[in-house]
């Protein structure tokens, strides 16, 4: 009996072990099941869509995955304009160099908007004049007071950018800034039309950073200046499509005024 007792006992824990293996075996399926279910779900959660502007018209969206670069031919009628040469996509409205892409080998890995950048075949004239707005504790910023209405035409002129002659609507000027000096681009003194920190187009963000604004739009941020120097700002101008303007702030040397 006893014989007998043990047998039944010994088939009994091999049954056990059986069924716990089964279990074991169904677990492991239903968890690679899962696995493909969050694969498919990821999938589908980095689809993305990439939106084209020019100007402040939207082009078209392109939906696409994250990673993936997008087939030339969901976008490159969006590259097209009769009157118009194609300069390159960028995803800040300023068209900032650093923020360049180039769709035969760049990805986005979220929701994009990019910027297209044309240059017309004939640029009206721009018969606006430009000038440095903005304050200075020690430099010549601060006889400008933001463009202030008490500034005499004829001091206002050491504000102008003047006309470079090197092409068509192309301003510069050249002058001493100091760290803590702000400002911005403005045309005929009047500040409708102003260029701050986000439509520079080339800037060492070492030397320049973003002041912010009060309408939390980056085109009409201050440019504040973290180091002295002797700097170049140069502007190039299209009347007929402002997003196409061009901003940029060279440093040239140390001061030069003693």
């Amino acid at each position: 009996m006893k014989a007998q007792r043990k047998k039944k006992t010994k088939i009994m824990w091999i049954t056990i072990g059986m069924i716990a293996a089964l279990c074991g075996c169904g677990s492991k399926q239903t968890s690679e099941e899962a696995s493909a279910v969050d694969a498919v779900q990821t999938q589908q959660a980095q689809e993305i869509t990439v939106t084209f502007m020019k100007g402040e018209e939207t082009l078209g969206t392109v939906q696409t995955l994250a990673g993936e670069i997008i087939e030339s031919d969901a976008y490159e009628a969006y590259e097209k304009d009769d009157g118009a040469a194609f300069l390159g996509w960028y995803e800040t409205p300023g068209f900032l160099e650093s923020s360049k892409k180039d769709l035969t080998q760049d990805t986005f890995d979220e929701n994009t908007t990019l910027f297209g950048s044309f240059e017309a075949k004939e640029v009206a004239a721009d018969t606006r004049k430009w000038y440095v707005a903005g304050t200075s504790q020690t430099g010549i910023l601060k006889d400008n007071n933001w463009a202030g209405s008490d500034v005499a035409e004829a001091d206002r002129e050491k504000f102008r950018l003047n006309s470079t002659g090197n092409q068509v609507n192309e301003f510069a000027i050249t002058l001493d800034l100091y760290a803590g000096d702000q400002f911005q681009v403005i045309p005929d003194w009047n500040w409708s039309g102003q260029k701050g920190y986000g439509c520079f187009t080339q800037l060492d963000e070492t030397q320049m950073e973003s002041g912010g604004s009060l309408g939390d739009s980056a085109n009409t941020a201050n440019v504040n200046v973290l180091v002295d120097g002797n700097y170049t700002i140069t502007l190039t101008t299209n009347p007929d499509n402002p997003a196409l303007d061009t901003v940029t702030v060279v440093r040239n040397s140390d001061p030069l005024a003693q």
